[in-house]
């Protein structure tokens, strides 16, 4: 029985470093991101299609277009969050339409109009206010991109919506608030462990096989 209890003591001093260490490199880290671009496609087929450094004008055949850079997010993503605010009040449709879509530019061009998959219906919040954001959840989503950039194309077809942009906006234009978390540090854990039997060693702590029990010498 006394032979047991020093390797669980060994044991625990290299699960507890793990353990300390894995808290350490593991917490959350929230990006803000504002867009690389931003404005309106028009997508009727007498119209000048871009409309590149306007407002986020989102009223049946326009449809807003935001781009985002991704490359401050380089580790898994928790959770993604699109946020938009009123630039022009009151918001005439009730509910948007949002679809993303990978982009290897983050600007806008025509083929923005009607890019991407749909990700779900926006309602918009009743009596929302000029500074004040709505926030919707594209976690999924962008967990499967890995283009430099991701674009969402927002269409309504109950009336006229103006959003915050880049170039007109009371506080910010639309955001993407990104939290990550590091991968499991698999390489880190394995160095916690080389180190704890080094400390071990270098104490020289050994189990007598013939006494069962624990001998140090300093």
């Amino acid at each position: 029985m006394k032979s047991f209890w020093p390797k669980i003591k060994v044991l625990s001093v290299i699960v507890l470093s793990s353990l300390t260490m894995g808290v350490k490199y593991s917490h959350a880290t929230v990006i803000t991101i504002n867009p690389s671009a931003d404005g309106a496609i028009y997508t009727c087929s007498s119209c000048n299609p871009v409309s590149d450094g306007g407002y986020v004008l989102v009223a049946n055949y326009i449809q807003g277009i935001v781009e985002f850079s991704l490359d401050q997010v380089n580790q898994p993503i928790t959770s993604a969050i699109l946020s938009l605010n009123p630039y022009g009040l009151p918001l005439h449709g009730e509910t948007i339409e949002v679809y993303g879509y990978a982009s290897t530019d983050g600007i806008l061009t025509a083929a923005d109009g009607f890019a991407g998959s749909f990700l779900g219906a926006w309602d918009m919040p009743v009596g929302l206010g000029y500074g004040q954001d709505t926030y919707f959840d594209v976690s999924d989503f962008l967990s499967t991109i890995d283009s430099p950039y991701v674009g969402f194309n927002l269409r309504s077809y109950t009336g006229t919506d103006v959003f915050s942009s880049l170039e007109y906006n009371y506080g910010h234009p639309s955001q993407l608030t990104v939290t990550t978390v590091p991968e499991p540090a698999s390489l880190l854990l394995l160095f916690v462990g080389i180190t704890s039997l080094f400390i071990i060693r270098k104490n020289k702590i050994r189990i007598s096989p013939e006494s069962n029990e624990v001998s140090a010498q300093d």
